[in-house]
């Protein structure tokens, strides 16, 4: 098995095989990332997963990849609702590039690569997985449905640089956050930015990426003890298969998480990479 769930091992080897047979010598590989490679997958997690391909994709592949995505979308099962993925042309795995500099969003066209977002029925161009955690994740988790293993065409990704990046990252985002928090005010933002915030802290001290489960344990220990009862309530709504970016935030929570931003950005601040 792929994953904890037999029906989700179904579509994903399904869908796997139907890029096979249209993408032909293009594809290079179809690899779980994510919390599926984590693991800390449960029924509230995307579908996370890379498409790798030999070669950009042209307008006619691009067609076809969406007309089988609408195919398995009318399937009846949650999970085909839950699928995010991105297509790496091969060429560019190994480039490093990241979605802030000097704190600053990179936001260039060059990074964009052919994505569906979770539950979009539409393909797009997004630079959402051009990371190098989600390289690291490939390389170091992931796993493979078709394909050989990521460690033979992705380069190691150091500890400092990944370092780095997360950093960055927290910053970049911390600061957009605190200047506007509006696009986020909803039950699922609220704690998503409590939980990502205290796995970034904890990626950023160990150099590598870990479950969210594993996160928050650190979290809730190693951080001051104001934080412990809000990091709790987070993980646990989490945990609710009926949460929803369409309910509204809980507004002395949301202040609380920010507050939380605000604290670990403090922490990336001040923290220095050799």
């Amino acid at each position: 098995m792929y994953t904890p769930c037999k029906e989700l091992d179904a579509v994903l080897e399904d869908y796997a095989q139907k890029l096979n047979h249209i993408l032909k010598g293009n594809l290079a590989g179809v690899y779980l990332q994510g919390s599926l490679a984590i693991g800390d997958f449960d029924m509230t997690s995307d579908v996370d997963f890379v498409v790798v391909v030999n070669n950009e994709l042209t307008d006619k592949e691009v067609g076809h990849i969406q007309e089988i995505h609408d195919r398995v979308y009318e399937q009846d099962n949650r999970w085909v609702k839950r699928l995010e993925y991105s297509f790496f042309p091969k060429q560019k795995i190994n480039d490093a590039s990241s979605p802030f500099e000097n704190s600053r969003e990179n936001s260039g066209e060059e990074r964009k690569l052919w994505y569906f977002d979770n539950g979009s029925k539409k393909i797009e161009k997004s630079d959402h997985d051009n990371t190098l955690v989600v390289r690291w994740i490939l390389r170091e988790k992931g796993i493979a449905l078709i394909g050989p293993s990521p460690k033979e065409f992705i380069k190691p990704i150091s500890p400092n640089d990944l370092r780095k990046e997360i950093r960055e990252t927290m910053l970049g985002w911390g600061k957009q956050l605190i200047e506007d928090a509006s696009p986020f005010r909803n039950r699922f933002y609220q704690s998503f930015i409590v939980l990502n915030f205290s796995r970034m802290l904890h990626d950023l001290h160990t150099g590598r990426v870990s479950s969210k489960l594993e996160a928050v344990k650190w979290a809730s220990n190693e951080l001051d003890t104001e934080w412990a009862q809000l990091i709790d309530f987070c993980w646990k709504e989490r945990e609710d298969t009926s949460i929803s970016v369409k309910q509204p935030a809980n507004d002395e929570v949301f202040s609380k998480s920010i507050e939380f931003v605000a604290y670990t950005l403090e922490k990336a601040d001040n923290y220095r990479i050799c």
